[in-house]
């Protein structure tokens, strides 16, 4: 069978993408077209090329194609469709744009600039090599101290699931 759980979980990865860099939690909202605007998107699109996210964005497309591949190899034949799909709907092309004004959106041209300097030293060249490695293996440590109690919060979510329907029930007989 299909394992759609891949798929999601890459369509997850591609759309995380742009979380690179944590927002600031003030409010740094930039009127629509303004030159401030402009200048931030572009600063942005500065900032995305640095990261390399076109490189990273092709490499997710083929593994999100080779995985549907793999987990079906009847898809193999469709193999150049199925990136064609990627590429379309979710390909650097297409999310380069939303991604710089996403990031315009809560960083201003200068904080834009800074970043990117950042990016270019040899710190910032590791951050953005290890970054994925560091995700990955926070996700892992996360499961591994989670997986060994999911019997315990199955049974608080079933109690609680008892817990509503008895208070219906009593609720329906008064």
């Amino acid at each position: 069978m299909f394992e759609f759980k891949k798929v999601i979980v890459w369509l997850v990865i591609l759309s995380s993408l742009s979380l690179f860099v944590e927002a600031k939690n003030n409010d740094t909202s930039i009127k629509k077209g303004s030159i401030k605007e402009n200048s931030a998107v572009e600063e942005a699109k500065k900032l995305l090329d640095e990261m390399n996210l076109k490189a990273v964005y092709k490499s997710a497309v083929n593994k999100s194609t080779q995985r549907i591949v793999q987990a079906d190899p009847r898809f193999k034949k469709i193999e150049s469709n199925i990136k064609a799909f990627y590429e379309k709907y979710i390909g650097w092309r297409v999310m380069r744009e939303d991604l710089a004004k996403l990031y315009a959106k809560y960083f201003t041209p200068q904080e834009l600039r800074e970043i990117t300097n950042f990016y270019k030293t040899k710190t910032g060249k590791k951050v953005l090599a290890t970054m994925n490695k560091l995700t990955y293996e926070g996700q892992r440590l996360t499961r591994k101290k989670l997986m060994p109690h999911m019997k315990e919060l199955q049974k608080m979510l079933d109690d609680a699931l008892k817990e509503k329907k008895v208070a219906k029930k009593e609720g329906n007989k008064k």
